[in-house]
């Protein structure tokens, strides 16, 4: 599964993952689970006379088979299932087969599409694992189901996501080679953001969270004056910091030339010098936890709730996903990644690292209208007030309340206008961050060599790098 999935593998990816969300990873449950024909316990039924039920509701009739990236034993099933209950109970006609795969489901929906297997509606991240770049001769173009009204709501499905989500999924078609469009409704949303402990930021005196790089730095003065590691991450996260430094300075289209520089010399930009000056600093400070070196996922994350560390680059499923540590009263803030100075005036808060696992239809679907009539209910209003109420899941639809512990990063999502790669671009190059990137910064925060060591060691990995393609 891709990093973002585990980190979603790093939401999924977005949802954290519940054992953890990506605890969870490859967890599988392949057997085929007929939804009940009664609405589930945690939701209202839906009146099958009612507009909201659709256009053609009480009419249809068929299978439609929906492969969900959720395990049974998650809390999104429960969610899933009281949805396709809801459509059960409106169009009694409509046999509905749910398969939850879990995340196993990345590995096995090609073959099954490829094979000809009867699969109406899938879950996955359209930019990712089960999206539009591995799947686009099977997508369905959704352009003018979008039209049709949203379940819940007086709008039509399009207008009821998110703004910004309908604006990013619609960019992907043209980048992978298929007509421009929609060929995917935005579920399941996330971002990638600091995660604090309000907390430890509370008995440091910190009162407002850092927007400037600046700020940053004394608020870790404050948290180590206090006792506390200001800063932690692990190994599924490295790369955060690194891509999260650069491109709030200069923006991720900066970052996708560093990585992709074949010279080497882009790395010897000032930035990137005042990026390894300010590592050793913190470094010398005592700013990184001093487990960060052998830190392996999850650990940083449970030093996080368990107040050991303060602050960690993470994304918005982190909260579910340490649920059971965390306990029901612990306090949870989040903001961007600070503005970093002397950059080029391309990086800065504009820019967020986000998106959303997804709802995709097969085009060769025997059955459209019926799948997409269950596509409306997975994706209403009240499915999304489903997933913050059990999932702790940012809401996919307008108007609709975020759970307790990610309010804050409602705030990043209105501010931000610009969708940037995960880790700012850094991993733009293929393996060149695995084997090059995050190893040297390995280094450079572990102290094991100084600031012009680590420039001068960049470019020659980077002309390495590529001199082996």
């Amino acid at each position: 599964m891709n990093r973002r999935l585990r980190k979603f593998s790093m939401l999924s990816l977005f949802f954290a993952l519940f054992v953890s969300l990506f605890a969870a990873c490859g967890q599988s449950d392949k057997t085929s689970n007929e939804s009940p024909t009664a609405p589930a316990d945690s939701a209202e039924s839906v009146d099958p006379s009612s507009s909201d039920s659709g256009k053609s509701a009480g009419k249809l009739e068929g299978k439609v088979v929906f492969w969900s990236m959720w395990s049974s034993s998650e809390p999104q099933a429960k969610v899933i299932e009281a949805a396709v209950a809801d459509f059960k109970a409106a169009n009694p006609q409509v046999e509905v087969e749910v398969k939850f795969n879990g995340r196993d489901l990345f590995k096995l929906i090609k073959p099954a599409l490829d094979g000809g297997e009867q699969v109406d509606i899938w879950e996955g991240d359209p930019s990712g694992g089960g999206g539009l770049a591995t799947l686009k001769e099977h997508v369905f173009k959704l352009d003018d189901l979008l039209s049709e009204n949203a379940l819940g709501m007086d709008k039509s499905v399009k207008d009821s996501i998110q703004p910004s989500l309908m604006t990013w999924v619609n960019t992907l078609s043209s980048s992978v080679g298929l007509e421009e469009g929609g060929y995917a409704i935005p579920q399941q949303p996330y971002a990638v953001l600091f995660f604090y402990n309000k907390e430890v930021y509370e008995k440091a005196g910190v009162t407002a969270v850092p927007t400037t790089w600046e700020e940053f730095l004394g608020v870790c003065e404050m948290i180590k004056k206090s006792g506390v590691a200001p800063i932690t991450f692990d190994d599924a996260y490295r790369d955060l910091f690194i891509g999260g430094y650069l491109s709030s300075a200069m923006g991720s289209d900066w970052v996708d030339q560093l990585v992709k520089d074949k010279t080497g010399e882009m790395w010897n930009d000032p930035i990137v010098h005042q990026f390894a000056n300010d590592i050793v600093m913190m470094r010398e400070k005592g700013y990184f936890s001093e487990k960060i070196a052998g830190s392996k996922y999850p650990a940083a994350q449970q030093d996080l709730v368990l107040g050991q560390s303060a602050t960690y680059l993470n994304g918005t499923w982190l909260p579910i996903e340490v649920s059971n540590t965390a306990g029901p009263d612990f306090k949870w803030g989040s903001f961007q990644f600070p503005n970093v100075s002397n950059g080029n005036g391309k990086g800065g808060q504009q820019g967020l690292t986000f998106g959303s696992q997804g709802i995709l239809m097969n085009k060769n679907s025997k059955n459209i209208p019926a799948a997409f009539e269950l596509v409306k209910y997975l994706v209403s209003k009240k499915a999304q007030e489903g997933m913050v109420k059990e999932a702790l899941a940012i809401p996919a639809t307008i108007d609709t309340a975020w759970p307790e512990p990610l309010k804050d990063a409602s705030v990043a999502f209105e501010n931000a206008s610009v969708n940037i790669p995960w880790g700012g671009g850094i991993n733009n190059a293929g393996d060149f961050a695995s084997v090059s990137i995050i190893p040297v910064f390995m280094e450079l925060i572990t102290g094991k060599i100084n600031a012009e060591q680590y420039v001068t060691k960049m470019m020659e990995a980077a002309k390495k790098y590529y001199a082996g393609q």
